[in-house]
C-alpha cells in the first residue's frame, strides 16, 4: 500500500447523543511518512482520552477515533529499523484528532516509538479472562497502559533498574485494578523488584496479589492511609495515581509520609497545587502523558505536558532495552469482548463513558 487506498473507519459522528459519537466512513489513507509504519488491524480498545475528545471538544466531525490498536504490519517506512512486514503488534496513537491518524480502521498508521513488537503469532480470542498476550485483544488492551507507565517509571519517577538497589523500596499504586494500574503492578515488580502496595476494590484484591502485587487495600476504607503508611514503614518512595483527582492525590500524598525523599505521579497533571502539603517534604512531582512521546508539547486545560530530549531518552531507554526482556512475563487485564465489527465502537465509547466495566478492559476486533 504505498499509495494513498480508501478503507473503512469508526470516526467521530459530529452526534453527541448516546450511542452515536461515532460513525463508519470510508476515507483516503495517504502513504505513510518515512519514519512511520503500516498495519492491517485486527482488535481495538477503548480508552477514556477517546470519548473525552469527543465530549470536550477536543476532536472534530471525522476524526478517526481511538488510541489502542493491534494488528500485522504490512509496509515499513524507509527510516525504520527493527520491524518487517508480517510482524504482529500492538500501537499506541494519538488518535481522535486527525482524519488520517487514529487506531479504529481497517488499516492503521502507527509510530515504531510507541510499538510493542511480539516474537510470536497473535491470534483471536473468544476469552475474557486474563492471560498473557498472545491474542489480538490482549495485545490492543496494553497499548496505551505500557506507553504511559514506561514514561512514568522511567523518567518522571526516575526508578533505577538495579534490582538490588530496589528491593528494601515499596511502591504505591492507586488505582490497582485499572488497565494501567495492572501493567505498572508488573512492571514494578518484574523490572524494577520493587515491594508494591496497591489499592482497589475488595473484589480484585485476590486478582492483583496474583500480579505480583504484595498488599492490597480498599481505598474506600475510612483508615486506608494509616494501613499504608504501616505496611510501607517509611520506604515508600514511589507512588503513581492512576485515578489522578485532587482527593485520591492527597491521600496518596499523605500515606507516602516519612522516606526522606519521595517521587509521585498522576495521570492527569494532579500535583501539589490541589492539595494540602507540607513544607518540609521533600516531594517530586510527575506529569505523565502518553501523548508527550509523539508530541512536543501537549495542552489538556491548565497544565502545558512538554516533551524534552531527557524524557524521551528515559523512555525509549526503558522500551527498547527493558521492555522486550519481560514482554512474554506481561499479563494483559481481563476482557470484556464485543461483537466484531467497527460498528461496536459506540458500544465501546458508552461502556467507558458511563463507568459500567469494572476490572475490565473494553475490546472488540474488525
Amino acid at each position: 500500500m504505498t499509495f494513498s487506498s480508501t478503507i473503512k473507519a469508526s470516526v467521530i459522528s459530529g452526534s453527541l447523543e448516546e450511542n452515536q459519537l461515532a460513525t463508519v466512513k470510508e476515507i483516503e489513507l495517504p502513504p505513510i511518512k518515512p519514519y512511520q509504519l503500516l498495519i492491517k488491524s485486527e482488535a481495538f480498545a477503548v480508552n477514556p482520552t477517546d470519548w473525552k475528545h469527543i465530549l470536550y471538544g477536543l476532536g472534530k466531525p471525522n476524526n478517526i477515533i481511538g488510541s489502542d490498536v493491534s494488528g500485522v504490519v504490512v509496509e515499513v517506512g524507509s527510516e525504520v529499523e527493527g520491524f518487517k512486514v508480517g510482524d504482529y503488534v500492538n500501537a499506541f496513537v494519538r488518535g481522535n484528532t486527525s482524519d488520517t491518524e487514529g487506531a479504529w480502521g481497517e488499516y492503521a498508521i502507527i509510530n515504531p516509538k510507541v510499538t510493542v513488537k511480539y516474537d510470536h503469532e497473535l491470534k483471536h480470542t473468544e476469552s475474557n479472562e486474563a492471560g498473557l498476550i498472545n491474542s489480538f485483544e490482549g495485545a490492543a488492551s496494553v497499548g496505551l497502559g505500557l506507553v504511559t507507565v514506561a514514561l512514568s517509571f522511567s523518567h518522571y519517577l526516575n526508578i533505577d533498574y538495579d534490582q538490588a538497589k530496589n528491593k528494601d523500596k515499596h511502591i504505591l499504586i492507586w488505582g490497582g485494578a485499572g488497565a494501567t494500574g495492572t501493567l505498572a503492578i508488573q512492571i514494578a515488580k518484574l523490572v524494577y523488584g520493587l515491594k508494591v502496595i496497591t489499592t482497589a476494590s475488595p473484589k480484585n484484591h485476590k486478582y492483583l496479589k496474583s500480579l505480583g502485587a504484595d498488599y492490597v487495600f480498599d481505598y474506600n476504607d475510612d483508615k486506608v492511609v494509616e494501613q499504608i503508611k504501616e505496611v510501607g514503614n517509611n520506604k515508600i518512595v514511589y507512588a503513581l495515581d492512576t485515578i489522578a483527582f485532587p482527593e485520591t492525590f492527597q491521600k496518596v500524598y499523605d500515606a507516602t509520609e516519612g522516606a526522606p525523599e519521595v517521587f509521585l505521579d498522576s495521570l492527569l497533571g494532579v500535583d501539589g497545587s490541589v492539595i494540602e502539603t507540607k513544607q518540609e517534604r521533600v516531594v517530586h512531582y510527575g506529569y505523565t502523558l502518553a501523548y508527550n512521546v509523539l508530541d512536543k508539547e501537549v495542552v489538556l486545560g491548565p497544565v502545558t505536558f512538554k516533551q524534552t530530549p531527557e524524557l524521551l531518552a528515559n523512555y525509549e531507554e526503558f522500551w527498547k532495552q527493558y521492555l522486550p526482556k519481560y514482554l512474554d512475563q506481561i499479563k494483559h487485564a481481563n476482557l470484556l469482548i464485543l461483537k466484531p465489527g467497527l460498528e461496536s465502537a459506540n458500544e465501546a465509547l458508552e461502556l467507558s463513558k458511563q463507568g459500567k466495566v469494572s476490572g475490565q478492559k473494553v475490546v472488540f476486533r474488525l
